[in-house]
């Protein structure tokens, strides 16, 4: 029932252990998993850690590790391999968070920008620069929009997730694609539609192999673009025209916060538009505002 993101996090991070034990404490292999771990061998794997690790993906490490543990050995407490996890992450210098300074209609703001200047004063959107600007002008607006989780992003295929309404486009999106496994569909603005019909018929056929696959968003290596390059695309964007780096996930922020301090009485909606299953998360992770 795991999203296979989770599945490889967590496959990773027990790997990760497992490396150590064999390196340090092979002859610990031979018990069983549960026999394996006890707070001298975290404390031990944690200070075997590269000093590049800081605080908080050495928490992830040990949060996803005990995540593994209660999956292979569910009779047993790892309650306090948790409680570890939770000190390190809050003893852990935090970053400042600019990503604070930035809202849904700046990021908007900025996709249409890009599209506007990639092709202004007629350029040819034969050239790979118009293609890739537009392109990810278009990603930009339409996340600050609709906020989707990059995994859901990357499998948005022509006809099957992106739909033709009327005169707009339409996000009908499978609970296969979603990670609360809940279907959703989201209307596009009437804007944003014609630029996605600008993109569909002037821009994306010019983007080599774009005609072998369905999958809206085409790179130019001849593939449709993964979730690694629809990230990198838009942080390095993002870098450029604001000064830091917004990755994808503080768009689902972005968007909350805005909804929060627009429409505070309505701000519940915001659990629709994000996918969850409660408004509790929703408050909890990614309304920044204050009350």
């Amino acid at each position: 029932h795991l999203a296979d993101r989770t599945r490889l996090q967590i496959q990773y991070a027990y790997g990760k252990f497992l490396s150590f034990l064999s390196a340090r404490h092979c002859n610990l292999l031979a018990r069983a998993p549960a026999a394996r771990v006890d707070r001298k061998i975290i404390e031990e794997y944690v200070k075997s850690l590269p000093k590049s690790c800081g605080g908080i993906t050495i928490a992830n490490y040990l949060n996803h590790l005990q995540f593994t543990l209660r999956y292979i050995c569910p009779t047993e407490d790892w309650s306090w391999l948790l409680k570890i996890a939770k000190r390190i992450a809050t003893q852990a210098k935090r970053k400042p968070e600019k990503h604070h300074l930035v809202t849904s209609e700046t990021l908007y703001a900025l996709g249409i920008e890009l599209m506007d200047r990639a092709i202004a004063n007629g350029k040819s959107v034969r050239t790979w620069r118009v293609q890739t600007a537009f392109r990810d002008g278009l990603i930009i607006a339409l996340l600050a929009l609709i906020p989707l989780r990059r995994r859901t992003l990357a499998a948005l295929r022509i006809g099957k997730q992106l739909v033709r309404s009327g005169d707009a486009w339409v996000l009908d999106i499978p609970a296969e694609d979603i990670k609360t496994k809940r279907p959703i569909e989201y209307p596009i603005s009437a804007e944003l539609s014609g630029r996605i019909d600008f993109y569909l018929n002037q821009i994306r056929p010019q983007t080599p192999g774009a005609g072998t696959h369905d999958y809206l968003w085409a790179s130019s290596r001849s593939r449709p673009m993964g979730d690694g390059g629809i990230y990198n695309s838009v942080r390095r964007r993002t870098r450029k025209a604001l000064g830091f780096p917004v990755n994808l996930h503080r768009f689902r922020s972005a968007a909350a916060t805005f909804w929060s301090t627009q429409d505070p009485a309505n701000v519940r909606g915001v659990k629709d538009l994000l996918g969850h299953s409660t408004f509790g998360t929703t408050e909890k992770y990614y309304i920044m505002s204050q009350s």
